[in-house]
């Protein structure tokens, strides 16, 4: 039982990174107009293990093996009432099975462990200046096991990268074993499809007795669509609480959308003078994240909506395909035939000069000089 209890929070803390980070392009931050929504579905998993020497309750002694493997579960989803708030969840379920070998000197004895348990959090978050430098943000959140957190970060874009710093504190609602927690995070983005990031995590015990916790995470993220809008990612995390060392692998997948657009989008489709018009759509890119009870890391892709070279030229080709190509030909044409008409008209000038010089001899009546 106690082998759970020390694997919980270290599970927890690799699992608020993941929620924080929603699985999009990192340079492309989430679109925080009203009604915009995110939400992320991942997996993660976590073996462990050791080996020593130990006593039984008899003061028998014995040799052991330890094999732990801890399955975390995480559905998570934010929506954003303005550019300035937004209000964000998360469910985690977790299942513990553990298996210990003892061998005494005349026999070998196998337990068995299997327990199943829950975490959430919900938290609101402000945002005071939208689209500025650092874009600060700050949010409040209550997690399960009962616990309140308060937290501040900022973040700073320079194309293709983003490097984004968190300030928290945590305070158990069943304990005096407060935290001081230190986030530092940084995305790049390598092509259309492919991105990347890093976070590290570093609670601070304060008040009583307790171990420090530091948890890593990196994370291989690939669209799904040329938008952006829905994402894969592998994440691989790595964390210590004491001597205890942690390293887990897992999946994610998520999207974005936002329920305005949706409807301002099928008003366009039944009207027919914004059907016939071909202003681009124009797609905030101001930076944002989903707020998560201890730390924040947006992630999202600054050029997903953007259109690529080669949308460009399918654009291109269709405007040019059809009665426009014939329009453009038959006015090439016309070029051609008033080019034609220049020409003769010069040669009608000439042979008039001609004319008017042949007229002026005549006139000077200097036949001579007018052979």
């Amino acid at each position: 039982m106690m082998k759970r209890v020390l694997i919980l929070p270290i599970a927890l803390l690799i699992c608020q990174p993941a929620l924080a980070q929603i699985p999009i392009d990192p340079l492309r931050l989430p679109d925080e107009e009203t009604g915009g929504y995110i939400y992320t579905f991942g997996v993660n998993y976590i073996p462990s293990g050791r080996d020593g020497f130990d006593f039984d309750r008899e003061g028998t002694p014995f040799n052991f093996e330890t094999f732990n493997q801890s399955i975390n579960f995480s559905v998570s989803g934010s929506y954003s009432f303005s550019r300035n708030l937004s209000i964000s969840a998360n469910v985690n379920p977790n299942l513990f099975i553990g298996r210990q070998k003892r061998d005494f000197s005349n026999r070998t004895q196998t337990l068995t462990e299997t327990n199943t348990d829950i975490g959430a959090g919900l938290s609101v978050e402000y945002r005071p200046k939208p689209g500025s430098t650092l874009d600060p943000r700050f949010s409040v959140g209550v997690a399960y096991p009962w616990t309140v957190t308060v937290q501040g970060q900022a973040s700073l874009i320079r194309d293709p990268v983003i490097v984004l710093g968190s300030l928290g504190y945590s305070q158990p609602l069943d304990s005096a074993n407060s935290s001081l927690n230190l986030g530092l995070g940084a995305g790049f983005v390598a092509n259309e499809r492919v991105n990347f990031s890093a976070y590290a995590n570093y609670a601070i015990p304060i008040g009583d007795t307790n171990l420090p916790v530091t948890s890593l995470s990196f994370r291989t993220g690939y669209n799904l669509d040329n938008k952006g809008d829905q994402d894969i990612g592998l994440r691989t995390t790595l964390s210590t609480r004491g001597g205890d060392t942690r390293l887990g692998v897992g999946i994610e997948w998520g999207g974005r959308g936002n329920i305005g657009s949706r409807r301002q989008n099928s008003n366009s489709t039944n009207n027919p003078e914004s059907t016939n018009r071909n202003t681009p759509n124009v797609i905030d890119n101001t930076p944002s994240s989903v707020p998560s009870p201890s730390v924040n890391f947006p992630a999202t892709q600054f050029t997903g909506n953007m259109p690529s070279a080669k949308d460009s030229n399918v654009s291109t080709n269709a405007v040019l395909g059809g009665s426009t190509r014939d329009a453009v030909q038959q006015l090439d044409r016309r070029l051609q035939e008033k080019d034609v008409q220049i020409e003769a008209l010069q040669n009608q000038v000439i042979e008039l000069q001609r004319s008017l010089e042949r007229l002026r001899c005549q006139i000077a009546e200097n036949k001579e000089t007018c052979k």
